[in-house]
């Protein structure tokens, strides 16, 4: 029991600061290369997908319209998962400007949208988003010059994102992508991210890799161009999207339930990005960053359940005492989170306690054999939300909401 306590305890502390802290020092000695300079804008194709957003999608094609990418040089597909409300009229609208629509009949999910968008897809560069997500004029070239580097295969852009509604769940949110956001700078220096943040990344299309529906595209497409073909996933910053993100910690929950349990699932397809062996380096930087994080919650549980046995000693009694406090913490969060009380940082034990609990059920959705391929839309139109938090950051140079 002392062995289990102490090698769970170690797990943790390794995930949220010895790989946070070795990834920094390793970038300390690789300071970030600045890209190549752009000889002329390669064809590119803005591919977004699309379910019942009948709210947004006219935002985000006027968005996509305005971008400052050479025009002659950009290819705007639309695909529509078995919309049902509006969404496809919307976008037939704007076929005069050149947009398309690809239309899939039925619920197949995001990654089979994608999957026969890249096969229609003209340009040499595949950039994915969001129709929620809104860009920054610049925030094409911000990604594709980044391609004129023989040895990048993904650039990830930014998530600028911002809070429609006040909300401790949001601004816990806000904090928690802004840390990704540094860790990602950081493993783009030390050699690749791990994984995409779906709104905003790019893929030269002769990498493209086609995948299963049932898998989650924007974490598994980098991580196997990466470890098939050799090419880095580095991270823009400076390729800004933003969107809103959900005030109630309740749909928070259930969209973190849905992708790390697509995630895990995806892994478990594609084990070849788990194995230093063949990975190298990068296999480590996934276990660490992606794996280990998600386990997380089964190495508290052994810690916890490590603690009980070890009451004996004083010291587990301390140590169950802070465990007990966590958990009072994390409910009083509740109380005060479902009556909107307290200043946030209060609600902060609950916002990590349910955020571990949204991974630990995905790890039994996982075991069990189940997956969530398809997904719902829960958000506030993006012409109707009031941002708060971040469009202060987003509208210094430029626009985004």
């Amino acid at each position: 029991m002392t062995v289990l306590f102490w090698l769970c305890l170690a797990v943790i502390v390794y995930v949220y600061a010895g790989y946070p802290l070795g990834l920094w020092l390793l970038s300390r000695l690789r300071p970030p290369r600045p890209p190549a300079v752009v000889a002329g804008w390669p064809w590119t194709s803005l591919i977004i997908a699309a379910y019942n957003e009948e709210s947004d999608i006219r935002e985000k094609l006027v968005n996509s319209l305005s971008l400052s990418y050479p025009r002659e040089k950009l290819e705007i597909i639309v695909v529509s998962d078995g919309s049902t409300d509006q969404t496809d009229r919307i976008v037939e609208g704007f076929a005069p400007q050149g947009v398309q629509l690809i239309r899939l009949e039925g619920r197949q999910g995001k990654t089979a949208a994608q999957n026969a968008a890249a096969v229609r897809a003209k340009g040499d560069i595949l950039v994915f988003s969001d129709a929620n997500a809104l860009y920054e004029p610049d925030a094409l070239q911000q990604l594709v010059r980044h391609f004129e580097r023989d040895d990048v295969g993904c650039v990830e852009g930014q998530r600028r994102d911002f809070a429609a509604v006040v909300s401790a769940s949001a601004e816990h949110e806000l904090t928690y992508r802004d840390w990704e956001s540094l860790l990602k700078t950081w493993e783009s220096r030390v050699l690749s991210c791990t994984g995409a943040t779906g709104p905003i990344y790019a893929i030269r299309r002769s990498l493209y890799v086609p995948l299963d529906p049932s898998m989650i595209s924007d974490l598994m497409e980098p991580m196997l161009v990466m470890c098939r073909h050799g090419k880095r996933h580095v991270f823009e910053p400076g390729a800004v999207s933003c969107e809103v993100v959900l005030p109630k910690l309740q749909d928070e929950f259930r969209r973190k339930v849905r992708i790390i349990t697509r995630c895990l699932n995806s892994l478990k397809q594609a084990p070849e990005v788990l194995n230093p062996f063949r990975c190298g380096l990068f296999a480590i930087q996934v276990i660490s960053h992606r794996l280990l994080r998600w386990l997380v919650p089964v190495f508290a549980l052994g810690a916890f359940t490590a603690t009980v046995f070890l009451l004996h000693h004083p010291f587990y009694r301390m140590i169950l005492l802070l465990e007990m406090l966590f958990l009072f913490l994390a409910h009083t969060g509740a109380v005060l989170d479902r009556f909107d009380l307290g200043p946030a940082f209060l609600r902060l034990p609950h916002y990590f306690f349910t955020a571990n609990l949204a991974s630990l059920q995905a790890i039994v959705n996982s075991l069990l054999g189940r997956n969530i391929v398809n997904w719902h839309t829960v958000r506030s139109p993006l012409g109707k939300s009031q941002p708060t938090r971040h469009l202060a950051v987003a509208t210094g140079k430029h626009e985004c909401a």
